[in-house]
C-alpha cells in the first residue's frame, strides 16, 4: 500500500502554511494595504527573479515602518501622504527586515516603492514552468511585505515572462496575508469546465491524452468537495465565481491551496492506467483537504498552523467517507492517520499535538505524524464524545463568528464546549491535545468478566477517552460484541456464558487508539481467526494486531502459514498488500535459506489467488526485494518478455534495478536492455540517475551517496529517494551501514533546501531496510552524539529506527523448557 503509506508524508507538505497571529505592533497601526507587484521571470533557470513592489497603506502613527523580506532589496522610495515625488529613504536592514524611519511618514495614507530580488528558495522551477515554493515564510521570501497574519491586503500582480508563457496569479477582491500569496508561470495548456454555475480552470503541462483526460475527474472532485463543505458549514464559498487549479510537474508536495487557486502535483493527480482504490482515495482526500482550507484557513484563519491542518484533515476525511464504502474509508483512515500517528507516538520522543514550537516561521517544527495524523484521530474521537450534530453546529459557529477574521484553538474549544456542555470537551482536549503519548490498552478475562484497562506509559494516570468494539468468541463459536466506552482507566464487562472465551479480539472496528495487548495464550491463536473473519475492516484490524504482536516477540514467525492460507482467498487489494508486506517482513527476519523458501511461497500465491490485484502486488513486492535464485529467474523472464499485463514501465525499471543488484555480473546487459525499452526522455533520465546505485563496486556507490548530499543533486526528490533506497538495499548490508551517520547528519541542510516532507522520507529510506546489529550501533552512535541536534529532525530518526531498535525476536519458551527437561532425563539414565 505504498500510496497510502506515503500519503501522510505527502500530505505533510500540501498544507496552506500560514504564520502565527503575532503580538506585533504593526497590527492595528497599519491598515488598508495594497501590494502592486511586478515579477520579472527569466527564461534562463539560473537567473534570478527580480521585481518591484509598490505598497500603499494607512498608518495611525508615525512609528517606524517595518517590512519583512529575506531577499535582496533595492533603493526604497517613500511617498509621504501618497503624494508627490518619492523620497529615497535611508533604511536599516536587520533580522530579515527593512526598517524605514517613521519621520518619513504621516498619519493617513502613505506609499513605499522598491525594487527587489527574490530568494531562490521562494520558487521551484521545472523546465519551462516556475511556481512559488511552499514555506511558512514564503511571503517574505518572495517580496517585501508585512508578513503577519493580522495584516491582510489586496494584490495587483504583473508578471513579465518569456513569450508564450502563461501566468496564474491569485489577485482577488478579498484580502489575504502574504503567506497566502502565490503564482505560477510557464508553458501551460488550459482546460475549463462550468458546473452548477461554478467555473473551474485547470492549467497543466502533461501531453499524454490518457492523463489529460483525468482532468475531468479533477473537475468532479473539486465540485463534490465544494458542495459538501458548503453544506456542512452553511457558508457559501466567496471565491466561487472562478477557481483555478494548476497541476505542476516535479511538484515535490501533494498540493497547496491559495485563495482562488490550488496547486496539485502531477504524480498525485495523473494516475496510471489501472489505479488502485488507494490511489483514487488518495486523490479524493488531497483535493478535499485543499478545498476545506477555503473555510478553515482562508474564510477563517486559524492562529495555530497545526490546528488549521486538524480541521482540514478532519473535513477531508468526512468528504472522502461520503464517496466510498464504509470499510474502504475506515481502512484508508487507519493507514493514512492512525498507524502513522502511533508509529511516532510509541517512541520516546512523543509530544503533544499542541506542542511548543521554536521559530513559528520554521514550518518543519509545525508538522510531523503527531501534529498531522494524530490530530484528525483526536477530532473523530471528540465527535464521538459530543455528537456529530453538536460538532457541526460548533464549527459552523466558529466560522460565522470569525468570518474573514482569525480564531485560536482555545476559542474553537470554547465554542465546541458551549454546544455540548455535558461532553467534557475541555477535559478531553487537555488529554488528547495537550498531553503526549498514547495508552497501553490491556484486555484480559477473569472470573467471568472481560476487563479492559488503560495504562499511561508515563505514569501520569491519564485516561484517553475513546470508543471501540471488542469481540469475544466462545469455544462453541458463539460471539459477543462489546462496545467499549472508555470513560475510566478500567472497564469491566460480563461475558455472556461466563466461561473462558476461545478468542478475544480487542479493537475489532479499528477505532481505538493505543497499543492493544492480550495474554500470550490469546495472542498465539489470533492468526487462526483471519480466514474465518468475513468483515473486511475486522479482518484488516486483526491483521495489524497480529503484526504488532509479532514485533513484540509474542508470535512465532510460523504464523506466516496462516497469512498464506487467508491470502489465497483474499479479494480486498488493501488487505492483500498489507499482508504481503507482513509476509515479506517475516521472511527477511529469518535465515537466508528460510527466506529463499518463503519467497517461493509468496510467489505461490499467484496460483492460489488468481486476481489481477494479487498478481500485481506479488510481482511488485518480489520485484523490489527478491533474493531467491528461483524467484530471480522468474523476474528475469518477466523483464525479458515485458508482457506482464499488470505491470507498468516503472515496475519493469524496478525489476531491472533488483536484478542488476543481485546479478552484478550481468548488470550492464540488464540495464542497457531495459533502458532501450523506455519510451520517453524523462524515463531515461530517471533511469540513468537511479541505476547508478546498482554499481557492484562499493566505492562507486559511496560516491553516488556523497553526490546526494549536495543540494543541487536533490532537485527531483522522488529520484533521490529511490536512489537512496537502492544504496541501502539489504544485499549491500553491512557495507551500506556507512551511509547512516553521514546521512542523518545531513538532515539540517536537507531541511533548508528541500520540501517539508523530504527530511522524514529521507530518514525512513536511509534506515528502514537495515536489520544488522552494526546498523543498530550506527543509529545509536548518531543519537549519542546528537545533543544539539534539532529535536524535530531527531524525532524522524526515532520513528524510522523504531523497528530496528525495538523489535523483540520471538523465543519459543515451551520448546526450550522441553529440551531442558529431556536433558535432565538423559542425565539420570546415564547415572
Amino acid at each position: 500500500m505504498k500510496a497510502i503509506k506515503y500519503l501522510c508524508l505527502c500530505m505533510l507538505s500540501f498544507f496552506t502554511l500560514g504564520v502565527y497571529a503575532q503580538a506585533d505592533s504593526r497590527v492595528g497601526n497599519i491598515t488598508g494595504i495594497l501590494y502592486q507587484l511586478t515579477f520579472n521571470v527569466p527564461e534562463n533557470p539560473q537567473a534570478k527573479v527580480t521585481g518591484k513592489a509598490t505598497i500603499t497603506f494607512d498608518t495611525r502613527t508615525k512609528q517606524d515602518v517595518v517590512l519583512d523580506f529575506q531577499g535582496t532589496p533595492g533603493n526604497v522610495l517613500v511617498y509621504k501622504g501618497n503624494k508627490g515625488k518619492g523620497k529615497q529613504a535611508s533604511v536599516k536592514i536587520q533580522n530579515n527586515q527593512i526598517i524605514i524611519p517613521g519621520k518619513l511618514f504621516k498619519a493617513g495614507t502613505n506609499k513605499v516603492s522598491l525594487d527587489f530580488t527574490s530568494q531562490d528558495k521562494a520558487f521551484v522551477r521545472s523546465g519551462s514552468v516556475l511556481y512559488t515554493q511552499v514555506q511558512a515564510d514564503e511571503g517574505r521570501a518572495l517580496f517585501p511585505c508585512f508578513d503577519v497574519e493580522g495584516l491582510r491586503a489586496q494584490y495587483q500582480t504583473t508578471i513579465n515572462a518569456p513569450a508564450g508563457w502563461k501566468a496564474i496569479t491569485v489577485d482577488i477582491s478579498e484580502k489575504m496575508a502574504p503567506s497566502h500569496y502565490a503564482f505560477a508561470v510557464g508553458k501551460f495548456n488550459e482546460k475549463s469546465s462550468t458546473v452548477d454555475g461554478r467555473t473551474l480552470r485547470v492549467f497543466y503541462t502533461e501531453t499524454d491524452p490518457a492523463k489529460v483526460a483525468q482532468i475531468d475527474d479533477v473537475f468532479k472532485e473539486v465540485t463534490k468537495a465544494m458542495k459538501w463543505m458548503e453544506g456542512y458549514t452553511g457558508i457559501a464559498n466567496p471565491y466561487d465565481k472562478e477557481g483555478v487549479v494548476y497541476i505542476l510537474p516535479s511538484f515535490q508536495l501533494g498540493g497547496l491551496e491559495r485563495r482562488g487557486a490550488v496547486a496539485l502535483s502531477e504524480k498525485t493527480i495523473f494516475l496510471g492506467k489501472k489505479p488502485s482504490k488507494e490511489d483514487l482515495m488518495k486523490r479524493t482526500e488531497l483535493i478535499a483537504h485543499e478545498t476545506a482550507h477555503i473555510w478553515f484557513g482562508n474564510i477563517t484563519a486559524i492562529d495555530e498552523p497545526w490546528a488549521k491542518e486538524v480541521l482540514a484533515n478532519f473535513m477531508a476525511s468526512k468528504i472522502t467517507s461520503s464517496q466510498y464504502k464504509k470499510n474502504e474509508f475506515e481502512i484508508n483512515f487507519m493507514n493514512t492517520y492512525m498507524r502513522n500517528a502511533m508509529n511516532l507516538d510509541r517512541t520516546e520522543v512523543s509530544h503533544p499535538i499542541a506542542g511548543e514550537y521554536g521559530d513559528p516561521h520554521d514550518p518543519v517544527w509545525m508538522y510531523d505524524h503527531i501534529n498531522y495524523c494524530k490530530a484528525p484521530v483526536m477530532m473523530r474521537m471528540l465527535e464521538d464524545e459530543m455528537g456529530a450534530e453538536a460538532m457541526q453546529k460548533g464549527l459552523q459557529q466558529c466560522i460565522k463568528d470569525h468570518y474573514l477574521g482569525h480564531i485560536s484553538w482555545n476559542q474553537i474549544v470554547e465554542t465546541l464546549d458551549e454546544q455540548a456542555p455535558g461532553a467534557g470537551v475541555r477535559q478531553f482536549c487537555d488529554v488528547w491535545v495537550n498531553q503526549k503519548g498514547m495508552p497501553i490498552i490491556t484486555t484480559s478475562f477473569k472470573n467471568g468478566d472481560v476487563i479492559v484497562s488503560q495504562t499511561d506509559p508515563y505514569g501520569r494516570g491519564l485516561c484517553w477517552r475513546q470508543k471501540f468494539e471488542l469481540k469475544v468468541i466462545s469455544n462453541l463459536g458463539q460471539s459477543q460484541t462489546i462496545k467499549v466506552d472508555m470513560q475510566q482507566p478500567t472497564m469491566t464487562f460480563k461475558q455472556k456464558s461466563g466461561a473462558a472465551p476461545g478468542y478475544i479480539i480487542p479493537n475489532q472496528d479499528g477505532r481505538g487508539y493505543g497499543r492493544f495487548t492480550l495474554d500470550d495464550n490469546y495472542v498465539k491463536i489470533l492468526p487462526m481467526r483471519l480466514i474465518t473473519t468475513r468483515n473486511d475492516l475486522h479482518r484488516y484490524t486483526l491483521l495489524n494486531l497480529i503484526h504488532d504482536n509479532y514485533l513484540q516477540g509474542k508470535l512465532a514467525p510460523s504464523h506466516f502459514g496462516e497469512l498464506f492460507r487467508f491470502l489465497g482467498r483474499e479479494k480486498n487489494p488493501m488487505i492483500m498488500e498489507t499482508a504481503i508486506d507482513h509476509m515479506h517482513k517475516i521472511a527477511s527476519d529469518l535465515t537466508m535459506q528460510q527466506r529463499y523458501t518463503l519467497e517461493l511461497v509468496i510467489m505461490d500465491l499467484l496460483g492460489e489467488n488468481k486476481t489481477k490485484e494479487c498478481r500485481q502486488l506479488v510481482w511488485r513486492k518480489l520485484g523490489t526485494s527478491a533474493i531467491s535464485p528461483e524467484v530471480l529467474n522468474k523476474l528475469q523472464t518477466i523483464l525479458d518478455r515485458h508482457n506482464e499485463s499488470v505491470l507498468d514501465e516503472h515496475d519493469y525499471m524496478e525489476i531491472a534495478y533488483r536484478l542488476a543488484i543481485t546479478r552484478p555480473d550481468r548488470r550492464q546487459q540488464i540495464l542497457e536492455k531495459e533502458r532501450a525499452r523506455l519510451t520517453t526522455d524523462e524515463l531515461r533520465q530517471e533511469f540513468d540517475f537511479v541505476s547508478r546505485a546498482t554499481d557492484p563496486i562499493a566505492s562507486n556507490r559511496v560516491e553516488v551517496f556523497k553526490s546526494l548530499l549536495k543540494p543541487e543533486n536533490r532537485q527531483n526528490e522522488a529520484w533521490v529517494l529511490n536512489t537512496l533506497r537502492l544504496l541501502n538495499s539489504d544485499v549491500y548490508e553491512p557495507q551500506s551501514n556507512v551511509y547512516i551517520v553521514e546521512g542523518l547528519k545531513a538532515l539540517p541542510e536537507i531541511q533548508k533546501t528541500n520540501s517539508l516532507a523530504f527530511p522524514s522520507r529521507w530518514t525512513r529510506t536511509l534506515i528502514s531496510s537495515h536489520k544488522s546489529a552494526e546498523a543498530k550501533t550506527e543509529v545509536q552512535k548518531f543519537l549519542n552524539s546528537s545533543a544539539g541536534f534539532p529535536a524535530n529532525l531527531k524525532n524522524y530518526v526515532y520513528e524510522s529506527a523504531w523497528v530496528l531498535m525495538n523489535q523483540i525476536p520471538y523465543v519459543d519458551k515451551t520448546v526450550k523448557a522441553a529440551a531442558t527437561s529431556a536433558k535432565k532425563t538423559a542425565t539420570k539414565k546415564r547415572k
